[in-house]
């Protein structure tokens, strides 16, 4: 009798167990995120560089990926412009399976310190304050698609001469960028600073080529993995 009491017991903490694995696993599988199906690229000529290339990085994408590809962005494009790329988002892509791509900031930052009045060696308050907007601008964008993942592109560092007194600004701007990704755990930053390192990587000294190009989009794909 004490071998059956023995054996119920056995049977019981294997069944709780089981439920308990069941459940576990059931969880941690809706905790991770869905693959992509809709990818919906919003900002400047980081991402919509057609006009310089043989096949611009909206192109490569739609090669590249198994994803319908949404391409709203613009050469030239500022942060300001960037909220009516997101008025023409489809209501319809705020799902988990939409990824929405983001690069801008570098033509407000060339248009403030490069084209602009402020001075890259002693005046970083600008900088701040752009990068205040930038926040704005993506706290619209969590606001309509707040069901979609968002991945952010940091800025690249031009390898031509020419920008290297700039490299601060794009250095500070990055930084401040990833500190606000740690505190927002729906946000990615993609480094493409990290990919595009060599001239060959630049058409016309600041867009992508159509290699760096090619490298953007295998980052951004690679960061869904």
């Amino acid at each position: 009798m004490k071998g059956y009491y023995t054996y119920i017991f056995i049977l019981l903490c294997f069944t709780v167990l089981t439920a308990y694995y069941n459940t576990y696993t059931m969880t941690i599988s809706e905790g991770f995120e869905e693959k992509p199906n809709t990818i919906v690229l919003l900002g400047d000529s980081i991402l919509k560089n057609n006009v310089y290339v043989t096949k611009g990085v909206d192109e490569i994408m739609r090669d590249e990926s198994k994803c319908k590809v949404v391409s709203l962005a613009r050469d030239k494009t500022t942060i300001g412009h960037t909220y009516k790329q997101i008025d023409e988002i489809p209501e319809d892509l705020n799902v988990p399976t939409t990824v929405v791509v983001l690069s801008v900031g570098g033509n407000d930052i060339i248009e403030s310190y490069i084209d602009g009045p402020y001075d890259a060696s002693d005046d970083r308050s600008y900088l701040s304050k752009l990068f205040g907007s930038y926040k704005s601008l993506l706290a619209e964008l969590r606001k309509k698609m707040d069901k979609a993942r968002i991945v952010l592109l940091d800025i690249y560092y031009p390898a031509n001469n020419q920008y290297k007194e700039y490299y601060p600004l794009i250095k500070s701007w990055n930084k401040m960028q990833n500190e606000y990704s740690k505190k927002d755990d729906v946000v990615q930053i993609v480094k493409i600073s990290d990919s595009l390192t060599n001239p060959q990587d630049f058409a016309f000294d600041i867009e992508p080529s159509d290699k760096g190009g090619r490298k953007i989009v295998d980052a951004i794909l690679s960061s869904f993995e």
